[in-house]
């Protein structure tokens, strides 16, 4: 389980369970408080927006060295031994996480956290961001290109020739030769799975924000306020949900960390392997007497010496079974017959 993928697959989903635990009930929050109100107070107006864009910047950034290790292990097999390493995966995710943190910094400086007067003239407290100034609205473009536009061309790219080199390559698949082209197709649909979810699910908040900071704000108005914040928290939610078809994507396709899962839950390969052997030693009154014959064989003769067990072997095997059965004592008092001399007598 230690290697370089499993440490980036961790990684991941420690970003995605922090924005589905720490960002999801806040939403849940807002959504009860009604619109532009606030009720987490000043810290918690600052905290959460730049835990969520942390957060967020993490799971790409990791999901682009997933994706680069993809590429070395399928297309560059010699290089993946020395280039993904273990060592060389955990600094990367300490360097995702610390990229993440500073190229959002700023986010802190733009939040503002003020008590309005509502149309009813009472005061509510708000929290916004808002993008009034050049340098805000430089940094949210930045931010959406280095974090979203940026990393889905290259994980096109990426995908693409892993595709290409896989429908190239024939001796990757491990499948019969009659499920090869079946095989090539389901990669082939996983690979191009993990990009669409990626583009559909980060693409509508992206998108919004740009709107807002392209568009005059008359039209943003004319949304309304319930339909803003709507819209709004629909983008918000399919932010989430990136973070939680990830752990599906990566996780349950990677088998290695899902036997290591199943290992950790007690489920594990070798208490399968013992179950399925009570089952098969229950019923072995109703075995075959042919493959009996042919276990008996494959078992002793394979020994240098033959040790029969006092359990009774039933023969029926034409011609030869009265022959086995007489001579069975034989065998039993020489126990040290070589497997030469079991051969021979075999095909007797």
């Amino acid at each position: 389980m230690r290697n370089s993928t499993n440490i980036f697959l961790v990684n991941l989903s420690v970003a995605d369970l922090c924005v589905l635990v720490i960002c999801t009930p806040t939403v849940l929050i807002e959504v009860n408080s009604g619109p532009q109100v606030w009720p987490l107070g000043e810290h918690m107006c600052k905290a959460v927006p730049f835990v969520e864009l942390t957060v967020a910047h993490a799971s790409v950034l990791t999901i682009l060295a997933i994706s680069f290790e993809r590429y070395y292990a399928i297309c560059e097999p010699l290089r993946a031994g020395y280039v993904c390493t273990k060592a060389r995966a955990t600094f990367l995710c300490f360097l995702a996480w610390v990229a993440a943190a500073l190229c959002t910094s700023p986010i802190l400086l733009m939040v503002t956290y003020e008590v309005e007067e509502n149309v009813d003239g009472t005061y509510i407290p708000t929290c916004t961001t808002p993008a009034s100034t050049t340098w805000m609205t430089g940094f949210i473009v930045t931010t959406i290109l280095v974090f979203f536009v940026i990393p889905l061309v290259i994980l096109i790219v990426l995908y693409t020739i892993i595709a290409r080199h896989l429908m190239a390559n024939p001796a990757i698949s491990r499948g019969p030769a009659n499920n090869l082209l079946k095989y090539r197709k389901q990669v082939v649909m996983m690979l191009a799975t993990v990009v669409l979810c990626f583009f559909l699910c980060l693409l509508p908040f992206k998108a919004l924000t740009l709107w807002i900071i392209i568009v005059p704000p008359k039209m943003v108005v004319s949304l309304g306020i319930e339909g803003y914040y709507s819209l709004l928290y629909f983008c918000r939610v399919m932010l989430y949900l990136n973070s939680a078809i990830n752990p599906i994507l990566y996780n349950l396709m990677s088998t290695k960390f899902r036997e290591g899962f199943l290992k950790l839950c007690g489920l594990g390969p070798a208490k399968r392997k013992k179950k399925k052997t009570s089952e098969r030693t229950g019923t072995t009154g109703s075995t075959n007497c042919s493959s009996s014959h042919s276990d008996f064989w494959r078992r002793h003769s394979s020994n240098r010496s033959c040790n029969v067990k006092g359990s009774e072997i039933r023969y029926f095997a034409d011609g030869i079974g009265d022959k086995i059965r007489r001579q069975k004592q034989d065998i039993v008092k020489n126990r040290h017959k070589s497997e030469n001399e079991i051969a021979d007598f075999v095909h007797k």
